[in-house]
Parts: C-alpha cells; sequence; structure tokens
C-alpha cells in the first residue's frame, strides 16, 4: 500500500466522505488517485478431520521391494490457542497530520489574509484619499476623483473672513468646479445652505473647469492661454495615471476574489472543478502582487508638481491589502508542502 493510499484509507476510517478524503490526502499529495483499499484478509482456520485413522496392518515385504510412493502432504490446522500471524499495522505518517473537524490553522490564516486583502483592496478603489493636498487642509485625490471637505476650511484674519464665510464661499465656489457642467451648476443658482459640507467630483471635469474658468480672464492673452492649456495637460495626467492604476487594481481584487474561494474550499474539504482548490496559494500571491504593482504604477505615472501633497489612506490600504494577499499565498504554500 502506498503512502498517500495508506493516508486516504486512514482518513476514511475517521468518518470522513470519500470527496473530503480525496480534497485532504491531495493537499499532500497532489497526484493521487485513489485505488480500491487493500485489505489483509485474516487467517482461516481450516477445519480438521474427525474420521479415525485406520491403524497400518503389519504387511510381509521382500527383500527387495519397489519404492514406497510419496504420500501427499495433509495440510495440518494450526494449534489450539497459537498466536495468529501478525497483520502488517500501518502507523499514521507523523510528517502528514490527517486533518480532524477541518484543516490546519495555518490554512484558516490563510484564508483570513485573502478575505482582508479582498476588503481592502476594493476599500482602496473607491476611496477618495490617495493625495492629500498639505497645502489646502480637507482637499484630497482618488484615483479619478477629487473632493473637497469645506467644513474644514479656516477663516483668513489678513483680509477679515470669517470662518463661516470661507466656509461658504468654498461649497459655492467648489459646487461648481466639481460639476460635470459648470455652465449648469452655476444657473442653478443654489445657496451655501443648499450645498453639503462635503463635495466630490471626478479629476478630469475639475481639471475642464478650471481651465474654462480661468482662459476667461485671459482671452487674447495667447501666452497666458497656451500656459493654462499646459496646466490643463499637466491636471489630466492626475486621472490618466489613477485609471491605468485601477485597473491593474481590479484584477487584484479579482485574484483575491478567486483566491477567497479556492482557499475556503480547501480549508472545508470541498472540491472545486479541476481540482482548483490547490492553485488558492498561487492566486492569493498573484493578487497581493497585482494590489503593490497597482500602487506603484499609479505613483510613477503621476505628473510632477509643486504642490505639497503626501500619500493617502487609501494607498495605505492598497499596500497593506497585497502584503496580506502575499503572505496568504505563503501560508497556504506552507500547509500544503
Amino acid at each position: 500500500m502506498s503512502a498517500a493510499q495508506d493516508y486516504y484509507n486512514q482518513v476514511l476510517a475517521m468518518g470522513h466522505t470519500p470527496e473530503n478524503a480525496l480534497a485532504y490526502t491531495r493537499q499532500h499529495y497532489p497526484n493521487f488517485v485513489p485505488g480500491v483499499a487493500e485489505a489483509v484478509a485474516a487467517p482461516v482456520m481450516a477445519p480438521v478431520s474427525q474420521q479415525p485413522v485406520p491403524a497400518a496392518q503389519p504387511v510381509a515385504q521382500p527383500a527387495i521391494a519397489a519404492a514406497p510412493a510419496t504420500a501427499a502432504p495433509v495440510a495440518t490446522a494450526p494449534a489450539v490457542g497459537a498466536p495468529a500471524p501478525a497483520q502488517t499495522a500501518y502507523a499514521p505518517m507523523a510528517a502528514t497530520p490527517l486533518p480532524s473537524d477541518g484543516t490546519t490553522p495555518m490554512m484558516w490564516g490563510a484564508v483570513a489574509c485573502i478575505v482582508f486583502a479582498l476588503l481592502l483592496s476594493m476599500a482602496g478603489q473607491f476611496s477618495h484619499s490617495w493625495i492629500v493636498n498639505n497645502e489646502n487642509e480637507g482637499s484630497s485625490f482618488g484615483l479619478t476623483t477629487a473632493r473637497v471637505d469645506c467644513s474644514m476650511a479656516e477663516g483668513d484674519s489678513s483680509v477679515d473672513l470669517s470662518k463661516e464665510a470661507v466656509v461658504e464661499q468654498c461649497k459655492i465656489t467648489s459646487y461648481i468646479l466639481y460639476a460635470e457642467d459648470m455652465a449648469a451648476a452655476s444657473a442653478e443658482n443654489l445657496t451655501a445652505d443648499d450645498i453639503d459640507d462635503v463635495i466630490v467630483g471626478q479629476i478630469e471635469d475639475v481639471c475642464d473647469n478650471l481651465y474654462a474658468f480661468a482662459s476667461a480672464f485671459a482671452m487674447g492673452n495667447e501666452s497666458s492661454l497656451a500656459d493654462l492649456a499646459e496646466d490643463r495637460d499637466t491636471c489630466l495626467e492626475t486621472p490618466a495615471a489613477g485609471s491605468t492604476g485601477g485597473m491593474i487594481l481590479w484584477l487584484g481584487s479579482i485574484g483575491a476574489l478567486l483566491g477567497t474561494v479556492m482557499l475556503a474550499s480547501g480549508s472545508i474539504g470541498r472540491s472545486l472543478p479541476s481540482n482548483a482548490e490547490q492553485h488558492g496559494k498561487w492566486a492569493g500571491m498573484a493578487a497581493g502582487v497585482l494590489m503593490l504593482l497597482a500602487v506603484l504604477v499609479w505613483w510613477l505615472l503621476l505628473p510632477d508638481t509643486d504642490t505639497d501633497t503626501s500619500a493617502g489612506m487609501g494607498v495605505w490600504m492598497t499596500v497593506l491589502g497585497g502584503v496580506l494577499g502575499v503572505v496568504a499565498g505563503v501560508l497556504a504554500f506552507l500547509d500544503q508542502k
């Protein structure tokens, strides 16, 4: 009996179904194919004939006689009380512990890591805080979105503006600049009380609206218009970088979702089509690498500006998710090794 077959038989003996036993066995022997369980036959006691054997009659033998015929051997039963032949016992393999009600704590740790990686990647994808503007408190940018919290605006004593006045001005101005259609938003004539403190828009719309607003004061000045156009092109590089990083991050999230299904199925002893649960470790590692790659590509594609900015919460959530994805794959690999 092979080691894999022996392991499979022992799992069956513990009460697991053949499907669960096969899943557990393939975690340690990926190419195992179950065969017919080998049974060790117990020795059979042959009945002893109870018929009396007639006493041998003396027969006169000639001086030179033919060689007597060879008597056929008679099978004799083992004596009563004699120990039965010892059966071969297969001890459990120390290197491959048998599963009990689930799998090892290491595999459960891998499942927890990949689940948290999936949640963090999704939170990072929709976060509006990948870039924090340190010069304008309350202003931040996501991968393709811009957000401003006017309630964090401070008053300006140098021009005799109170906090309330600055907040109202911020809300009205930001509502128009962050709108998809600046002209339509301006035509609404909303007051500060009608606008929420937090305003979110697309970075592309903000770039176009800023250019349209500033170019209205530079009409006829070709040099100023050229500078404004160049500033708009630089501004549009930010959402372009976010779109590229976001697509890579979506791939990482999909990989984390697949890894969650594979690792969870393997941890509860369920088999997936084509034994896909065996590849959960690679899905977890790939998901983590893609999340980290998304942050790196986004950062490399960002334009150079003189604005004082720093990495926001979205960046750190995505980086942590990538690390957890790699850790999940490593834990699953060590568990199945």
